[in-house]
Formats: C-alpha cells, sequence, structure tokens
C-alpha cells in the first residue's frame, strides 16, 4: 500500500520584510509626535496670544476717549501683545463707532449691505451689533490680532506655517457720574474790575445794578468792588455764549452782536451790551466770569467731554451753597432726565445753570422797602438795618434773641442789638458739603434712574469747611429762633471765649449761660463748625425703613441746641451713607466711588476743609475707612483705640497728612486751571474697566 504523505510546502521568506514594517509605523509613529508636539506648540503660542489680546482689549478700552485717534489705539494694543513677545502680522480694534462707520458706507460688519450716508438716523434704523446695543448701552471694544505659527516638523510636509487668530471683547464700566460743585459765595470772592474789563473793555458795559449809585456818590457812578464780587454780578454780566476756541482749547465768552445765531470772529469775543451803555442779563451764566468759578466751569467742561456718551456714559451736575440742588436741563432737547445721556444737554445745562449762589441784590424788608446791601443774607441784612433806607420807617423786625435786650430803632447798632443774635448769624453760612452728597447721592440711587450694572462715581470740588446743614428731616416749618430752623448749627459755636481779641467782639450769649452760673465758652472759630477735624458726634440714624433713614435720632441730645452735632459731623455722615459697604451693622451703604478736589488755598489754611474732603475720598475708595484716628473716631466717637485697625490709609503718611497740598488716595488739589485739568485728567485714568468675553 502506497503510503501517501501530505505535506505543507512553505514559502520561502524573503530577508528585511519585518524591517520595512517597522519603518513605517516608526514614521508613522514620528508623524504623530511631530504632530502632538506642533499642536503642543500651537496651544501655547494660541494661549500666549489670547492672553496678550485679553491684555490688548482692555488698554484699548482705556485709551478709548472722545477725539482719541484710532490709529493710536490699535498702535497701544499692538504694544501691549508685542509686550508678550508675540509679533502681530494684523492687529483690528473695533467699538460700536466703527460698527457705525460700517453701517454708513456698506464695510466692515455690514459689508456688501446698503450703505446709509449721513444724515440719516441712526435711531431705529442701524440694527444692533455685538458692540453696537441701543436698549442697554455698553462700552464694548473688540481686538482682534494675528500671528503666523511657525511649525517644526509639519514643515517637513510643507505646512511652514499655521495663522492663528484670537478675539477679546473689554467692558470700560459704563459710568453715572454725579460731578457735584461748591456754588458757596467764596467761589466768586477773587472776582475784580479787572476780570471785568478783561471781558468788557469798557467799564461803562458793566450793568447798571453793579455799579454803585449810593446818595454819598450821586455824581460819579463807578464800579462798586463789593458789588462786583457779588455772584449775581460775575454770573449773568451780559447776554453772552460760550464756545471752545479749537486753536487753544480755550473756552470762551462771545456775544452775538448781529443776532445771527453764529460766532463771527474775534470782533464778538467777550460780553458786550446789545443796545445801549450797560449789557442786559439774559439770566443765563453762559458768561460767567466770577473767579474762581469760571475755571472750575471750564475744567468741568473738559471733563465732561471725556465722558463716553454713545457708549452708555451719564452725568448729573449738583452743586450746593446754603443748599444743594440737583440741576434739571430745561433745553428743548432735554427729557428733563436728572442722569444726562447727552454731552450737549450736559453742556447747556452746566453752562446756563451752574453759577456761584445767587444772592438778590435787593432784598424787601417785611414792611414793603428794599435794602440796598450787597453780599449778606438777608436775616443780616435786616439785623444790620433797623431802618428802611426808602421810607426812612423802622423795622419792626426785632429781634427774638437780642443778647442785651436793647430796644431797636437806632440807626447804628452797639454789638448787643440783633446784628449779633444767633437768628441773624446762624442763617448765613453757605457751604453745605453734606447736602452735596446729599443729592448726589440720590440722583445716582434715584428708583426712576438707578443703573445697578454701571459704576456709581461721585466727584466734589469745595474750596472750604462745611458749616451749614440742611433743617432736620420733616422739620421744614421750623422758623427762628428754634433750634434746627438755620440746620445744625451748635449754639456754642456762638460762645466766644475770648472777646477782647475777637476783632468782631462777640458778646457771650444768654443762651451760653448754664443753669449753675458758669459759662460755657467756646474758643473763638468759625460760626456752626466746631473747627477740628478730630471730633465726631452722631445724631442721624441709619435703618432700613426709607421713612426713618437719615432722620435725626428722638431724644439724642447732641441733635438739640445744647448739642455739638455741626455740619462736619453731617457731611461725614451722608459721606458714610454714600460710600461706605456697611454704613451701620444690618444697613447697606451704597458703596459709591467718591473723588475729591481742594481748590483753592482756602482749603490747605483751614483746620478742617481738606481733613473732610479727604475724609470723604477715603470711604468712596474702597467702601471702608481706612485712616485709623477716623476708624476710632467713627467707632464711638472718641479716641481711645476701641476700634481694630487695618491698613493705614494712603493720607496717614507723614509727609502727606499735614500736606493739604498733597494728592492722596482718591483726594486731590488744585488751585488753577492748569492744575484743575491735570486733577480732571487723573481722576479719568482711574475709572474702571473689565474683561467682558
Amino acid at each position: 500500500m502506497r503510503r501517501l504523505v501530505h505535506g505543507f510546502r512553505f514559502k520561502k521568506e524573503k530577508a528585511g520584510q519585518s524591517i520595512v514594517l517597522l519603518a513605517i509605523g516608526f514614521i508613522a509613529l514620528i508623524a504623530f509626535v511631530g504632530l502632538v508636539t506642533d499642536l503642543s506648540l500651537l496651544f501655547v503660542r494660541y494661549s500666549a496670544l489670547r492672553r496678550s489680546v485679553d491684555s490688548a482689549a482692555i488698554a484699548a478700552a482705556g485709551q478709548i476717549r472722545e477725539g482719541r485717534d484710532y490709529g493710536d489705539v490699535a498702535i497701544a494694543a499692538r504694544q501691549y501683545i508685542e509686550l508678550h513677545g508675540l509679533e502681530p502680522n494684523r492687529v483690528f480694534v473695533e467699538t460700536c463707532e466703527t460698527d457705525i462707520a460700517g453701517w454708513r458706507t456698506g464695510t466692515g460688519t455690514f459689508q456688501g449691505q446698503t450703505a446709509h450716508p449721513a444724515p440719516e438716523p441712526i435711531d431705529g434704523n442701524m440694527p444692533e451689533t455685538e458692540l453696537c446695543q441701543w436698549d442697554n448701552p455698553r462700552k464694548l471694544v473688540r481686538v482682534t490680532a494675528q500671528i503666523q505659527s511657525p511649525t517644526t516638523f509639519l514643515r517637513l510636509i510643507g505646512w511652514n506655517d499655521i495663522t492663528l487668530e484670537a478675539t477679546s471683547v473689554s467692558e470700560t464700566a459704563v459710568l453715572d457720574v454725579a460731578l457735584v460743585l461748591d456754588g458757596s459765595a467764596t467761589m466768586s470772592q477773587d472776582t475784580s474790575l479787572n476780570t471785568y474789563l478783561i471781558y468788557h473793555q469798557l467799564q461803562t458795559q458793566i450793568r447798571t445794578d453793579c455799579i454803585r449809585t449810593s446818595p454819598d456818590d450821586p455824581t460819579n457812578p463807578a464800579p462798586d468792588p463789593d458789588r462786583l464780587k457779588w455772584a449775581g454780578c460775575c454770573s449773568d454780566p451780559g447776554a453772552g455764549y460760550i464756545r471752545q476756541d479749537p486753536a487753544t482749547g480755550n473756552w470762551n465768552i462771545w456775544t452775538d452782536v448781529n443776532s445771527n445765531g453764529v460766532y463771527d470772529g474775534s470782533g464778538e469775543d467777550g460780553v458786550r451790551p446789545l443796545s445801549g451803555s450797560s449789557a442786559v442779563p439774559d439770566g443765563k451764566y453762559t458768561d460767567l466770569i466770577c473767579e474762581p468759578f469760571k475755571q472750575v466751569k471750564d475744567a468741568a467742561r473738559n471733563f465732561i467731554k471725556r465722558l463716553d456718551f454713545i457708549r452708555g456714559d451719564r452725568v448729573t451736575l449738583v452743586t450746593f451753597s446754603r443748599q444743594g440742588r440737583i440741576l434739571v436741563p430745561w433745553n428743548a432737547a432735554s427729557t428733563n432726565d436728572i442722569m444726562m445721556t447727552s454731552e450737549e444737554v450736559a453742556m447747556i445745562t452746566l453752562n446756563e445753570q451752574m453759577a456761584p449762589y445767587i444772592i438778590d441784590p435787593i432784598y424787601r424788608g417785611r414792611d414793603g422797602g428794599y435794602w440796598d446791601r450787597y453780599n449778606k443774607c438777608e436775616e443780616l441784612k435786616r439785623a444790620e438795618w433797623d431802618y428802611d433806607p426808602i421810607t426812612k420807617t423802622t423795622d419792626t423786625f426785632a429781634s427774638k434773641t437780642n443778647p442785651l435786650g436793647v430796644a431797636i430803632g437806632g440807626l447804628i447798632n452797639p454789638q448787643g442789638y440783633r446784628y449779633w443774635s444767633y437768628e441773624s448769624l446762624a442763617p448765613c453760612p453757605d457751604t453745605n458739603t453734606g447736602a452735596g452728597l446729599f443729592y448726589a447721592n440720590n440722583a445716582l440711587t434715584n428708583v426712576q434712574t438707578i443703573r445697578k450694572d454701571a459704576v456709581w462715581v461721585i466727584i466734589m470740588l469745595s474750596d472750604g469747611g462745611a458749616n451749614v446743614t440742611d433743617r432736620p428731616s420733616g422739620n421744614n416749618s421750623l422758623t427762628l429762633p428754634t433750634y434746627g430752623a438755620a440746620g445744625f448749627c451748635p449754639w456754642r459755636t456762638f460762645c466766644n471765649a475770648n472777646n477782647t481779641t475777637d476783632p468782631y467782639q462777640r458778646p457771650v450769649h444768654p443762651e451760653c449761660t448754664l443753669p449753675a452760673g458758669t459759662t460755657a465758652l467756646a474758643p473763638p472759630g468759625p460760626l456752626c463748625n466746631d473747627n477740628s477735624p478730630l471730633t465726631r458726634h452722631f445724631c442721624l440714624q441709619w435703618t432700613n425703613d426709607p421713612l426713618t433713614n437719615g432722620s435725626p435720632q428722638v431724644g439724642n441730645p447732641a441733635c438739640s441746641q445744647s448739642g455739638d452735632y455741626d455740619p462736619d459731623d453731617y457731611a461725614r455722615d451722608w459721606a458714610d451713607y454714600a460710600g461706605l459697604q456697611e454704613v451701620r451693622p444690618g444697613v447697606e451703604g451704597n458703596f459709591v466711588a467718591m473723588f475729591t478736589i481742594g481748590f483753592s488755598t482756602q482749603v490747605v489754611n483751614s483746620p478742617v476743609a481738606a481733613p473732610l474732603l479727604r475724609y470723604i475720598a477715603d470711604a468712596g475708595d474702597n467702601g471702608f475707612i481706612d485712616d485709623d484716628q477716623q476708624q476710632d473716631l467713627r467707632d464711638d466717637g472718641q479716641l481711645n483705640n476701641s476700634a481694630t485697625f487695618g491698613d493705614k490709609g494712603p493720607c496717614e503718611a507723614a509727609a502727606v497728612r499735614t500736606d493739604f497740598r498733597q494728592w492722596c488716595g482718591q483726594y486731590y488739589y488744585a488751585d488753577n486751571l492748569q492744575s484743575l485739568d491735570a486733577v480732571f485728567e487723573a481722576i479719568a485714568s482711574r475709572l474702571f474697566t473689565r474683561i467682558s468675553r
């Protein structure tokens, strides 16, 4: 039997076959490693690009202001990217304004769409974009940058570089700004005849009611130096307008001599009479020449121009003297909204309504006559003149607190007459700093106008210490000499301990006598203010009930005639409520950012003016009081180290604490237009930005 043997024949293996497979696998592995390496490098570079674009977006947002060239903004953005070690090929900076330009020309975001050239209005026609949000304007800036990222391994297959692009949208905080300007009489005290001649050229063009016409000089009427400083004369000397000289940037006064509504050149410069020999006031303060207040208004205009109204900034204007007041726009284009959204409306309101306190130049007496006296409040004027200069009859407005009980009726008052009484003097101070803060805070937090997503800012300028308050809440019917009718003005500030050296020779009032027969005398000082920054008294109550919040505490002796609560305390209380995160345990403050400006040498010379402004700035920088002494006083009214101190405030350094010209924290000092412009520029640069996307 044949045996069949089945076997398998194996093919002969070729040499090196496995090496080929390994080589292919190795190439694939190298390609994978190269791809991973290049991708890793791309991610690293993209991350660096993203960070640099975020920084550039914030920088661009901080650079974009009214009148800033977009080329400069793009350069600033590019520089921030280069600081991160990157060299961008292209950098784009876009805002709502660039989208508007694209809509007008059919380019950019609106590429290929129909152009809408001016004067077609934007409102109601241009659609919203990421950067232009009409219902809720936001200050958005978009920065886009591209870089070329070289490859390492991919270049082996012809892929030399990859274009990376990153976009960041930053948001400059929408600002709600309350600009608070001191309008007290001292804001016109530097006005002189030379001030008028600069704008009038001929003194006969000065308003007739600013010319001396009293019987002692009937044949030679001339400017009266006392009257020239009166706010009514320098606030509204004629029918003038204000314009900015494009060559110098200065704000110039001009008069429309030919009534064509257009500035026709230097021939119309200054305040000129429209007819006759005297300029006729028009009830508007565009031609204000009061010094130093004109410098304040000029700097305020420059600051308003820095605000970005197109992208959502708003401003309200507040002034204070004897009382506080929010300026309500009255021009036709206004919506009567105290938070103004238009630069034009804000400028018109500032120009026409902002002025030092206007004291009526002639006061009507109670018996129908007139008091031809200037620069004095009505109560003091009545006290100084016991007879009507027209009717020559005796004024029957007798003193209720006549210190010496002397009969009224003589033509010349000795010191004991009501000229020195509390009721005659207490109504006369006119720097109500607390009212300025009160109205500014109310404008920002009013339920009708509040924007909770905005940054609230108060910028306050003043030239002196607080010396008057509002009447106690709910007591507007009080009449003198009832305490509170003239605000919180402590009686003891009228008790001068040094009558022999006091230039005014004020008498010791009966109200200064204690029951035991001793006298409660105080050192000489200003009326209504204890003249010390190291005292703190409390009267107002802070609650979560709007009906009682900010009202006097019932039964608190500090609020009474014998109390020590004064205008400085009142201003600090309203600074606490506006600026602090918590005004007292369980009661929130409004956390408003507050900046203060001390203006003129009066701030330097006063022991209380600059410390008050620094306190307001301290409350408004981080929502806490950082000054150790003020923390201690706020704790219990005593300097007894009862408070727990944190980091020292910026104004506590030895070199700064007593030098009120030094800037520190959010307090600034200026004494002329140039330094005031620098202050406003510094404040503008400190307003906030944040990344939006």
